[in-house]
């Protein structure tokens, strides 16, 4: 994994129905940040700006509509920090409820779409 991050990636995705046990569970358990590349959240908890917790083990990628949208963003991605970051790059998405981001490797390109869908 460490000198091929994007040949396999590994991908947790959870709805913390805005939970602040849940993510703290999920952030501070040992096995997330070693067991994980990625980590798709929908409905995180958030504070009075808007912005969600997250250990030094992780690269937050909000949605690219994050500021001009009134609503708060339901959806959050964390990145690992061991990825190298010219190994991927968020792509513009037009909505404040999308976080899509597109990995690059020797097996070519992913695309992973974290959406939230309230109904």
């Amino acid at each position: 994994m460490q000198n091929n991050p994007t040949a396999r990636l590994r991908i947790w995705q959870q709805n913390l129905n805005t939970s602040s046990d849940a993510q703290h569970c999920i952030l501070s358990g040992p096995q997330t940040a070693r067991d994980w590349d990625v980590v798709a959240i929908q409905e995180p908890t958030t504070g009075t700006k808007g912005n969600t917790g997250a250990t030094p083990d992780w690269h937050v990628v909000y949605p690219t509509q994050r500021y001009t949208h009134t609503k708060r963003s339901r959806a959050v991605t964390l990145v690992h920090t061991r990825l190298n970051t010219n190994s991927w790059r968020q792509v513009p998405f037009p909505s404040a409820d999308v976080v899509v981001i597109q990995f690059f490797g020797t097996l070519g390109k992913l695309t992973l779409f974290n959406v939230y869908n309230g109904g």
